[in-house]
């Protein structure tokens, strides 16, 4: 079970003064840009934090962070270094962003979440869709690849009426094998649905409970692979983590906060992302089909930020492009994902899926069985960019 490593009091110190400055920036930016719901800010959850450094513009706000980020190269720590001078380098992104000095969105990739900027090539995607013509060759299918996606997914599909019952099933079988390897909380998470929205399913951590948008189509693999991100040992299980250490006195404030567009989305959505084989809960081939069609559907996700917001692509000509590569959720998951790029402070955003998937997997990929609680200790006690994951040692 999780042996709990405690941060050094220099550390402590510095996730108190970046927690009160970092709330201070996204109180700014509401003010400016009358920001009234919780998900269109900056912070996006607050567990419990609650000073705030009072700013009157952003150039004084990137002063602040100028002085933090110079702090940071005192702390004790090495991987605390690193992560909290990107942190002040991601924040001071945000502001000249919202300064008007940053208005290319590779410059916002690069600033913002410290991952590579570069979209998904066609040669990583015709990789993909080989390796996924193999498998399903394996379990019987044949013709055009297309085609036989189409048909495991019709044969895997999920009814929409069904979602919320699935995904609860799946939820508690989810919440058994995470407390085999983390403490859980008390409280349990559920399940709710809507239709429409730029996401597939979110993380509402303030009522305890994932919403799913069931435009998009479904297969079991999929609402499985929801439910681990979502929930189970994904983002429900790292705020809870994270309140613990902070309560416990072992991790810092700053872990309080869920920032958007910040230097720790990668390896926030790539430890989610990495939920069911932390869990050993890849089965069969009808889980290895999904995780190469999430493999796909995350780095395409890059490739169409990029013709949106970088070649000015239209709508109709991405669509189109999309349709192109074996894609799961049917015509419901395009338009999602059309809306979630369209959206200009959520379009660098992206990038932390399909970067924060590899920044993971890389690490876990040399981590041993004996290593995996301290690896779990390092990976949800405290938060990372993709380099200051790869310390871990």
């Amino acid at each position: 079970m999780l042996h709990m490593t405690r941060l050094s009091d220099e550390a402590l110190r510095f996730g108190e003064e970046l927690a009160s400055v970092t709330l201070g920036i996204d109180a700014l930016d509401r003010r400016l840009h009358n920001l009234a719901e919780p998900a269109d800010g900056l912070v996006v959850i607050n567990m419990g934090w609650k000073k705030v450094r009072e700013f009157e513009n952003f150039a004084e706000a990137r002063s602040t962070l100028g002085e933090l980020a110079k702090k940071s190269f005192s702390l004790p720590e090495p991987d605390r270094r690193l992560y909290y001078l990107q942190a002040c380098v991601s924040l001071d992104g945000f502001c000249a962003f919202r300064q008007g000095e940053m208005p290319e969105l590779m410059d916002q990739v690069g600033l913002f979440l410290h991952a590579d900027c570069a979209p998904v090539s066609e040669t990583h995607l015709t990789e993909c869709c080989a390796r996924l013509q193999d498998v399903l060759a394996r379990m019987g299918y044949a013709g055009t690849l297309q085609g036989m996606t189409a048909k495991w997914e019709q044969e895997n599909r999920v009814p929409a009426d069904r979602v919320q019952e699935t995904m609860l099933a799946l939820m508690a079988q989810a919440r058994k094998k995470t407390g085999g390897i983390l403490p859980l909380p008390e409280a349990e998470y559920t399940c709710v649905v809507e239709k429409g929205g730029p996401f597939s399913a979110r993380s509402d951590y303030d009522h305890l409970r994932v919403v799913v948008n069931i435009e998009p189509d479904y297969t079991v693999q999929a609402l499985k692979h929801l439910v681990c991100h979502e929930a189970y040992p994904g983002h429900y299980m790292q705020f809870a983590l994270r309140r613990m250490y902070y309560e416990q006195g072992y991790g810092a404030a700053d872990g309080l906060l869920s920032v958007c567009n910040h230097a720790s989305s990668c390896a926030f959505e790539g430890i989610a992302d990495m939920g069911s084989r932390l869990l050993g809960w890849t089965k069969d081939d009808n889980d290895r089909v999904f995780e190469i069609l999430s493999e796909i559907k995350s780095a395409m996700g890059t490739a169409s930020s990029y013709q949106k917001n970088v070649l000015h692509w239209t709508d109709d000509a991405i669509r189109a492009y999309m349709q192109k590569w074996p894609l799961l959720g049917g015509d419901g998951a395009v338009r999602s994902r059309l809306r979630f790029v369209g959206e200009s402070s959520r379009a660098a955003l992206i990038w932390s899926y399909w970067r924060g998937d590899q920044a993971v997997s890389n690490v876990m990929d040399r981590v041993e069985t004996k290593d995996m609680d301290r690896f779990m200790d390092y990976s949800y006690g405290r938060l990372h960019t993709p380099a200051s994951l790869q310390m871990f040692h």
